[in-house]
């Protein structure tokens, strides 16, 4: 259900993730749950629901999804693009009308993402402005260094606020998938914030009189 919203984009650039074949959804696949360089646990089933509830929402009109091959499946032919993947999941696990979602091809890291952006902007005539970068939250500070040496500025946005921001009766859940205590529950204020930023109802909770702590013999 689309929001009145204080930002919007034309275009969302979705950062893709890890993908596994599964035969209990109708997209046949799943996020991975485990990094396959790193192995470490990806949350990539936050960023394709964060995906969905920014098209819901109408935070941007289209969503473009940008990923390279999937590597658990390098041996296959054809090969298997986790952008593809993921715009399926979203069509048919999601319900995302299909012409609101599209995907292009990248080399398989951020800044192969990266530089595939900045083609199709090139491409459709996009300025930066028209445009946004959505991809989880722990995974942002790095791509926005990467967006910078790729002379992009282009704003981004953590995938989970846009989740929150659809329900934000959500809160408690997004603190137990991000593996609850107190960092989840820092990350999970923070994102709330920006969930009320993108609303334009954001009110800071930490404003205080300035406190005149010049001493008398310093004055």
């Amino acid at each position: 259900m689309e929001q009145k919203l204080a930002v919007s984009v034309d275009t969302a650039f979705g950062l893709a993730f890890n993908i596994e074949k599964t035969p209990g959804r109708n997209s046949g696949f799943k996020p991975a749950q485990f990094d396959l360089g790193a192995g470490k646990e990806l949350f990539g089933d936050l960023r394709l629901d964060g995906f969905a509830a920014l098209l819901r929402i109408g935070f941007a009109k289209r969503l473009v999804i940008v990923g390279g091959p999937e590597g658990r499946y390098k041996h296959e032919t054809p090969t298997i693009n986790q952008a593809w993947v993921i715009r399926e999941m979203l069509i048919h696990d999601y319900g995302i009308h299909s012409d609101d979602v599209r995907f292009i091809s990248s080399r398989p890291n951020t800044r192969g993402n990266i530089a595939a952006i900045s083609a199709r902007m090139g491409a459709d005539a996009l300025g930066s402005k028209d445009c946004a970068v959505v991809s989880n939250h722990y995974h942002l500070p790095r791509a926005c260094l990467d967006l910078k040496a790729a002379g992009l500025s282009i704003h981004t946005y953590p995938a989970e606020a846009f989740w929150l921001l659809e329900d934000e009766n959500r809160k408690n859940g997004l603190i137990r998938r991000l593996g609850g205590g107190p960092l989840a529950e820092r990350m999970t204020e923070e994102l709330q914030g920006i969930a009320h930023k993108l609303r334009g109802t954001y009110q800071p909770r930490t404003d205080a009189p300035a406190v005149n702590t010049t001493s008398e013999h310093q004055k």
